[in-house]
């Protein structure tokens, strides 16, 4: 009778060890999944922030020209990198690696886009900055200048 009793023991502990270890799986994978959601939203958070940087920067050359031409060399002087198309309307494009640095077409994990138009003597240049796997906008941004006239001008 002795022996009975310790067999229902012994099957007795070896389910409630396999009901804890199943317990601490479960909690484990939901824990995991936390982690890797946080690291998933931590990561979307520096991009972010990179692309405002980045975007502000161009913006802070717009407000600071007084032409459409002086954006364009101040552009060109700081990203050698740059793509500049068209004429009456040009499109700036600059490339940038996983870790945003400048880089050439290409290699570019993002593009950092900015339309400029003159109408007038008010300068608008439509920034955003852009994912090229997705190939979505993640950032955009839109600056208005004024370039006030100069005496030269008439």
């Amino acid at each position: 009778m002795n022996r009975k009793n310790r067999a229902q023991s012994s099957t007795l502990f070896l389910l409630e060890l396999i009901l804890a270890i199943l317990f601490f799986s479960l909690a484990s994978a939901v824990c995991v999944q936390f982690f890797v959601k946080s690291r998933l939203l931590s990561r979307g958070a520096q991009n972010l922030n990179h692309a405002v940087n980045e975007c502000s920067g161009i913006a802070e050359i717009v407000n600071s020209s007084d032409s459409m031409d002086s954006v364009l060399d101040v552009i060109q002087d700081i990203y050698q990198e740059a793509d500049i198309s068209g004429e009456n309307s040009p499109t700036v494009k600059i490339y940038y690696d996983k870790n945003f640095t400048p880089c050439k077409t290409g290699k570019e994990t993002y593009i950092l886009k900015t339309a400029l138009q003159l109408d007038g003597h008010m300068l608008t240049a439509d920034i955003s900055m852009e994912e090229t796997k997705p190939d979505s906008s993640f950032y955009q941004l839109t600056v208005r200048h004024y370039l006030q006239r100069r005496a030269a001008d008439g």
